[in-house]
C-alpha cells in the first residue's frame, strides 16, 4: 500500500514559528516607538527654532524682545503671532486694560484666541495638550514651551517664595530674556547670544498640583497675570504661565519628586527621555540631558553674569 505525504507544519513547526514572530515583534516595537520619539523630538526642535527666529525677527522691527507678559496680561506668544505667520489670529485681539480687552470675558475675541490651538507651541511628545476650563476660561489650550524669566526666579511671587536670596516673578528687574514689562534688546545679551537661552520645553500637566502649585502654561494671555504694573509692583500671582527658571534643574520633578511645588513650577522640563530642549537668542536649539550641572544650566539662565558656560561644556 502506498500513502500520500500531507503537506503542512506540524504543531512543533507551528509553535516554533509562532515564538520567533513573537520574539521578533518584541525586538521591532521597541525600535518603532524609538523611531517615533525622534521623529517627535525633531518636531519639538523645529517648534523651538521657529519660536527663536520668529522672537528674533520682532527684535529686528521692534528693537526689544517682546515682554514675557505686560500690565494687560498679554504673553510673549501673543505679541510674536505675526512672526509665526498667524497675523489673521494676531488681527482680533484687543489690548485693553478692562471690558473686552479683558483674557477672561467670554464675549472677548481675546478670550476665544485663548481656545485657538497653535501646534509650533505644542511639543508632539506631551500627552497632556487637550483643552481644559482653567482660570476662568473655557477650553483652554495648553503649551509646551515658555520664556527664560532668569536664573534666580524661585517663585511666582515673594509670599510664596521657598528660598532666600532668590527672586520672584513678581520683580521687573530679573536677569533673563523676557519677563514682567522687559524691555530687552539683543545687545544687552553680553554673556553672548549662544550662551543665554530664550526658551525652554516645560512639562505640561494641568491636572499635576503639589503645594498649591499647578504645572499649567499657556498662551497668549493670563487673567492672573494681571494686573501687573510696569512702573513697579503687581497683583498678579501666576507668571509661571509664561515663563520660566533656569535656578531649578530642568526635569526636577522627575528627578526628585519631593521637590517644593514651587520650584516644580518654575522649572523646565520635557516628556522626552532624558532632557530638554532649550531654544538660545543666536536662534540654535539644544537638547539638555538632565544631568547637566547646574551651575551651566544657571549660567546660560542669565543673559549678563559674565559666565562662560554654555551647554557643551
Amino acid at each position: 500500500m502506498r500513502f500520500r505525504s500531507r503537506k503542512g507544519f506540524t504543531l512543533v513547526e507551528l509553535l516554533v514559528v509562532i515564538a520567533i514572530i513573537g520574539v521578533l515583534v518584541g525586538l521591532l516595537l521597541p525600535a518603532v516607538q524609538q523611531a517615533r520619539e525622534a521623529a517627535r523630538r525633531m518636531s519639538c526642535s523645529n517648534n523651538m527654532r521657529q519660536l527663536s527666529l520668529a522672537t528674533l525677527n520682532y527684535e529686528s522691527s521692534f528693537k526689544v524682545l517682546p515682554p514675557g507678559w505686560n500690565n494687560h496680561g498679554t504673553l510673549w506668544s501673543a505679541a510674536i503671532l505675526p512672526q509665526i505667520e498667524q497675523a489673521s489670529l494676531y488681527s482680533t485681539l484687543i489690548f485693553a486694560e478692562s471690558g473686552v480687552g479683558n483674557w477672561d470675558n467670554v464675549a472677548s475675541p481675546n478670550y476665544r484666541a485663548c481656545q485657538t490651538p497653535i501646534s509650533m507651541l505644542q511639543c508632539p511628545s506631551c500627552p497632556n495638550l487637550a483643552p481644559a476650563n482653567y482660570n476662568g476660561i473655557a477650553n483652554r489650550v495648553p503649551i509646551s514651551y515658555r520664556a527664560n524669566g532668569g536664573s534666580r526666579v524661585s517663585s511666582d511671587d515673594a509670599s510664596t517664595r521657598p528660598l532666600p536670596n532668590t527672586q520672584s516673578f513678581e520683580e521687573l528687574n530679573l536677569d533673563g530674556a523676557m519677563f514682567g514689562c522687559s524691555r530687552i534688546k539683543l545687545r544687552d545679551f553680553t554673556d553672548g547670544l549662544s550662551r543665554t537661552v530664550l526658551f525652554g520645553e516645560s512639562r505640561t500637566d494641568p491636572e499635576f498640583v503639589k503645594d498649591g502649585q499647578g504645572m499649567d502654561w499657556w498662551a497668549f494671555g493670563s487673567p492672573q497675570a494681571d494686573p501687573c504694573r510696569c512702573d513697579g509692583g503687581t497683583g498678579g500671582t501666576e507668571f509661571t504661565e509664561a515663563a520660566g527658571s533656569m535656578l531649578v534643574q530642568p526635569n526636577i520633578a522627575v528627578i526628585d519628586p519631593s521637590t517644593q511645588g514651587h520650584l516644580m513650577e518654575v522649572a523646565f522640563g520635557s516628556f522626552h527621555a532624558g532632557g530638554t530642549m532649550f531654544g538660545k537668542a543666536d536662534g540654535s536649539v539644544t537638547y539638555v540631558s538632565d544631568s547637566t550641572d547646574i551651575k551651566i544650566i544657571r549660567a546660560v539662565g542669565s543673559r549678563n553674569g559674565a559666565e562662560t558656560f554654555d551647554f557643551e561644556d
